[in-house]
């Protein structure tokens, strides 16, 4: 593998990094408020109230985003690692696509943000295919 053929999944890794570890830290940090803004009613989901929920969801994106970074950082990027990541956004979007289907009373912001949060996930798992794609035509 050269340089120029994991150069665009690197950056890529950067940037889910960054994005993760922004967004993980926000949710964590304002899970109340976001709770409250998401939902019309208090939601409970296996016994955890909405904003604990958030704040541990938001610790858990902080740690993958720490993970990106590292797979990024590494002299020759893992790809099996690398598949992980692509794997753990497809899931998060699927999981958006049920947290949805959820009987839940989202608010017109609740719904928003899902969506805009799984959309940008998305994204990075096409960029996130279109880099895995190429390294392994390099090869």
């Amino acid at each position: 593998m050269t340089v120029s053929s994991d150069r665009f999944l690197r950056r890529t890794f950067w940037g889910n990094a960054a994005f993760s570890v922004i967004s993980g830290a926000g949710l964590a940090a304002f899970a109340g408020p976001f709770a409250r803004a998401a939902t019309d009613a208090p939601v409970s989901v296996l016994g955890l109230d909405l904003a604990l929920l958030f704040e541990l969801l938001g610790v858990g994106v902080v740690a993958f985003g720490a993970l990106c970074a590292w797979i990024a950082s590494r002299p020759e990027l893992p790809r099996g690692l690398a598949r992980l990541i692509f794997a753990a956004d497809l899931a998060w979007v699927a999981g958006s696509v049920l947290v949805l289907a959820l009987p839940a009373a989202w608010t017109t912001a609740g719904i928003a943000g899902i969506v805009v949060l799984a959309l940008i996930v998305a994204d990075l798992a096409i960029l996130e295919y279109l880099g895995l794609r190429k390294m392994s035509a390099a090869n």
